[in-house]
């Protein structure tokens, strides 16, 4: 069953998730799908729409270590950013990762 909360994030997400360049096809979301890695976002589209999910359901921006997601000199240390991990910070009222 897919809450209020849930359904907006997807809803939120959706428009950032663009086709994949090898089959031009939509790759499906589902909660394991990440930020970083799934969806390759670069940091600045990440900041942008962390900035929207953030701000809709009222998170704190210093709550989030963005580095852990977007290491400036070692991508391959990055930690995944789950729309799980979204969901869950944002039922919860603040971040719960890092």
């Amino acid at each position: 069953m897919v809450d209020t909360v849930e359904k907006r994030v997807y809803e939120l997400i959706k428009p950032w998730n663009g086709r994949s360049w090898l089959t031009f096809k939509i790759p499906p979301l589902h909660g394991d799908s990440s930020l970083n890695q799934t969806m390759n976002m670069d940091d600045e589209e990440a900041q942008d729409l962390l900035d929207e999910i953030f701000t809709e359901f009222g998170l704190k921006h210093s709550d989030l270590d963005f580095s852990v997601y977007f290491p400036q000199h070692n991508r391959k240390e990055a930690k995944p950013l789950t729309i799980n991990m979204l969901i869950e910070s944002a039922r919860a009222g603040r971040w719960l990762y890092d």
